[in-house]
């Protein structure tokens, strides 16, 4: 009977832009200037995030208890078509809920996403890779090699998630060997969003193994951009994170 009674992901995907319209303090959406470079190509309707976790509370609560990931995954399909950088985040939000009913081939509709551009900027890549992949490589830890091969390609966005979906899991000390080798296969890697998240990356490596966090950034040494060697070593004491700039320093510098 409930389960009839829920709305679909089409119907919900509907509500759900009727209550951002309704909430947005300006439409049609602007390009964002806060919290975002110059030259990214995001918009927002001026919605804060207690607003819409708040809108996205509501929206679940009409079908937590019928629901299931394949029904999540279509809305957060139909909302990552929106403009705006809000509706796209609340259906990945969306999507988090179901984590435990979280099915393989997610991974692959995830990589799709990507590579369509429909998480184009930091915020979404990094919400889709810890919110998402991270929980589905926790249960199928086998898909962890996959991320690899994206460590290749020419979107930005999937070398960063490549990262961004081991921090949640390195951070519990697991997969440290998969991070470090992915964070090695980028290291000539310019963009900023990368070393970045590298360094992130590296950062929670360390918080369960600092030493062998130090042994890594000595070994590799000048190769590390330093970038990510200063988010790397965020953790360490102020005299070893001195100690380790100026062993790792470039020649020449």
């Amino acid at each position: 009977m409930v389960r009839s009674l829920a709305p679909n992901p089409r119907q919900l995907a509907a509500d759900a832009r009727k209550q951002l319209r309704s909430a947005a303090a300006h439409w049609p959406p602007r390009r964002a200037t806060q919290f975002f470079k110059p030259d990214e190509d995001v918009y927002t309707i001026g919605l804060s995030a207690p607003k819409l976790r708040k809108i996205e509370g509501r929206l679940y609560g009409l079908v937590r208890a019928s629901w299931g990931s394949a029904e999540a995954v279509q809305f957060a399909d139909a909302l990552l078509g929106e403009r705006h950088h809000e509706g796209r985040s609340l259906g990945l939000m969306m999507l988090a809920r179901f984590a435990k009913d979280f099915e393989a081939d997610l991974f692959n509709q995830a990589h799709d996403w990507l590579v369509a551009d429909l998480c184009d900027n930091w915020a979404l890549t990094d919400l889709i890779g810890t919110k998402v992949l991270a929980p589905l490589l926790q249960k199928f830890p086998a898909l962890a090699e996959r991320l690899k091969a994206w460590t290749g390609s020419r979107n930005l966005w999937l070398r960063r998630s490549a990262l961004v979906a081991l921090v949640p899991l390195a951070r519990q000390g697991q997969q440290l060997a998969l991070a470090y080798s992915i964070v090695t296969k980028l290291q000539p890697d310019k963009s900023d969003l990368i070393q970045k998240a590298a360094g992130w990356l590296l950062r929670e490596c360390g918080s369960t193994n600092p030493r062998r966090l130090a042994t890594y950034l000595m070994a590799h040494g000048p190769k590390v951009p330093r970038t990510t060697l200063r988010y790397a070593i965020e953790h360490f004491p102020q005299a070893q994170r001195d100690d380790l700039m100026e062993r790792t320093k470039p020649a020449g510098v």
